[in-house]
């Protein structure tokens, strides 16, 4: 049994779009003991993956300097005595730390001292040719040789369901209070996102409340995290029967929830690949076509969703979104 160290330390779209790589990497290596290094904030959520069998936590954005980082990590690792380490996210600190730790087998972008790796992959993500999953797989491929074929490796998510089960049994109270049942079809919508050239304006999101709320059809919930509580309540209408989960959910609830949902709108953001993961379909808005940016890399992995691209967000009308979500329901 191969112990294998794979190493995703950013955030929770990038963290999520990585899950089909370890799926195939089980497929690969059935035997093998899947150990991912994670941003700590991430840990809950990995747990629930069924091709992780263990989580280590670490601070992404450590404030000492990343020699250092690169030393601590290294002298964490070493006991544990793996015998292939991929790292993922390209950094120095990574590449450093896994040649460091002497683990024999190191696979990775031949960037960021790439030549600290044994298993050198180009960096084509900036082409934006295809799918951030399948540039993510293609390091599996890698592991495995070039004979190893692609369907050998697609990957598949799956989940521990009795734990997504009990998440969402936990949630009950807190959706009772406001006012969703989850035996009845809901829509959630995410207004939010980290970066502000693709944000949606937060007015038309507020409109699209208004007009869903003003016809009859499924629940409504919003959600967001800690950082967009403030901003909830100018986004729900007066009026409007939309649950406010905004900064109220842990990542391992909000993926219980979006499995429920009928549907998830938002913009191209952390939890558009967490619902795709779960099997829930989305609608996403883009503000961007380029290839690097848009969404034939980042758009939902899957079929059944649906992207709305114009070439800035605030072109993007109220109304396709509400035609958009209809032709779903």
């Amino acid at each position: 049994m191969r112990r294998i160290l794979f190493i995703r330390t950013d955030r929770l779209g990038e963290t999520v779009l990585n899950l089909p790589a370890v799926a195939a990497l089980k497929v690969l290596e059935p035997e093998s003991q899947v150990t991912w290094l994670a941003d700590a904030a991430l840990v809950p959520l990995l747990q629930l993956a069924q091709s992780v069998d263990e989580v280590l936590a670490v601070r992404a954005d450590a404030g000492s300097g990343w020699w250092l980082q690169a030393a601590q990590v290294a002298a964490f690792l070493r006991p544990r005595r793996f015998d292939v380490a991929i790292v993922s996210n390209p950094a120095k600190a990574w590449h450093l730390a896994v040649w460091l730790a002497g683990i024999p087998i190191r696979v990775g972008y031949n960037r960021k001292w790439g030549g600290l790796l044994t298993h050198r992959l180009a960096d084509r993500k900036s082409i934006g040719d295809r799918h951030e999953v399948e540039y993510n797989v293609e390091l599996i491929r890698r592991l495995g040789g070039a004979q190893t074929s692609r369907e050998a490796v697609s990957g598949e998510v799956q989940w521990r369901q009795p734990r997504l089960d009990a998440e969402r049994q936990a949630l009950q109270p807190l959706l009772t209070r406001q006012g969703l049942q989850l035996a009845e079809p809901f829509i959630a919508i995410h207004p939010w996102t980290s970066n502000p050239v693709k944000q949606w304006p937060l007015d038309r999101c507020r409109a699209l409340l208004q007009a869903l709320g003003a016809s009859p059809g499924p629940q409504l919930a919003v959600i967001g995290g800690p950082e967009q509580r403030r901003d909830a309540a100018s986004v729900i209408p007066q009026g409007v029967a939309a649950a406010d989960l905004v900064g109220r959910l842990t990542l391992p609830q909000l993926a219980a929830f979006l499995q429920q949902a009928r549907l998830l709108v938002s913009n191209d953001s952390g939890p558009v690949h967490l619902a795709a993961a779960v099997n829930t379909k989305t609608i996403v808005l883009f503000g961007s076509s380029h290839s690097a940016n848009g969404p034939r890399r980042w758009g939902p992995w899957g079929a059944g969703h649906t992207v709305i691209t114009k070439p800035s967000m605030d072109l993007i009308t109220v109304e396709e979104v509400v035609e958009a979500i209809r032709h779903h329901l």
